[in-house]
């Protein structure tokens, strides 16, 4: 069923939602390459562990297809989100991040060869305009200067929309499980050569390493075992408008966990996010 589907998608985008505000208490002490190794180390640990209790293979495609993933979905454009978010803020950057589903679907007609539909356009447009509502009441800013900010954080959302599509052809018989736990143990391996050359910038503390595990647990194992499990069922054009939910989730976290006020301008964004992806995610009309 697709309620299924849909509970799934809504609650990737909550556990991507919530990365954003844990990611934002553990980078001003261990940086960007800092976290993204952390917690690709604890998801990618804990779901191998989880594979290997259920006696799961990781054998695949092989050890270099499990690398070029780790690298087009985690070690690339979350580097280049990174970038993004020190050069434009993380209003700005998650708003760029939300793009995804658009870089999704463009893939996604040129493989099939035909047009989106003309309610896919609307709902992603739709869906956008509620996002740049929900981030402009958080201090959206940007100015001429901030090209190179723009292009890193466009480049990682068509990075990161790509990777679905990478996994759909080359990983379709493979468990979810072990795809995210090689995806994850892959994007750590990757990182961790470029630890030294950007080590963590401050002293770390017990509190960190929590944030740390909650956000390798939730942030990246589960969430990450959600979206390649929505890949195998729906498609990488279709589990790409999670993309859509992350800014608005992750207002609701900030709220919730951090006390930050909610703008009522961003409550009319939200309700507008989620009546632009209902029409993305109509089911198309069969054919005659």
């Amino acid at each position: 069923m697709r309620t299924r589907s849909l509970a799934a998608l809504a609650c990737c985008g909550a556990l991507f939602g919530l990365s954003y505000v844990l990611v934002r208490l553990v980078a001003p002490v261990l940086g960007p390459v800092g976290v993204t190794v952390g917690r690709t180390l604890v998801g990618g640990t804990a779901l191998f562990a989880l594979a290997r209790a259920r006696r799961q293979s990781l054998r695949g495609p092989g050890p270099l297809a499990y690398l070029m993933l780790g690298a087009l979905s985690a070690a690339i454009p979350f580097s280049l989100i990174s970038v993004a978010t020190l050069r434009l803020g993380a209003g700005t950057s998650a708003v760029l991040n939300a793009s995804a589903p658009m870089f999704a679907l463009l893939i996604d007609s040129v493989r099939r060869r035909r047009r989106p539909r003309w309610a896919q356009l609307t709902g992603l447009g739709l869906a956008s305009a509620g996002v740049l509502t929900v981030m402009g009441a958080r201090g959206l800013r940007l100015s001429t200067s901030d090209f190179d900010g723009v292009a890193a954080g466009l480049a990682g959302a068509a990075v990161f929309a790509y990777a679905g599509f990478f996994a759909a052809d080359r990983f379709a018989k493979v468990p979810p499980l072990a795809v995210a736990a090689g995806q994850q143990l892959a994007g750590c391996a990757l990182l961790l050569a470029v630890l030294p050359i950007v080590p963590p910038t401050a002293r770390i503390h017990t509190s960190d390493l929590g944030v740390l595990a909650v956000l390798g647990l939730l942030g990246s194992a589960l969430a990450y075992l959600l979206f390649y499990w929505l890949i195998g069922r729906e498609g990488p054009a279709w589990a790409a408008n999670v993309n859509l939910l992350v800014p608005v989730f992750g207002v609701g976290w900030g709220w919730a966990l951090l006390a930050e006020p909610i703008p009522s301008v961003s409550l009319v964004g939200m309700l507008v996010t989620v009546a632009g992806l209902a029409l993305v995610l109509r089911p198309e009309p069969a054919a005659r």
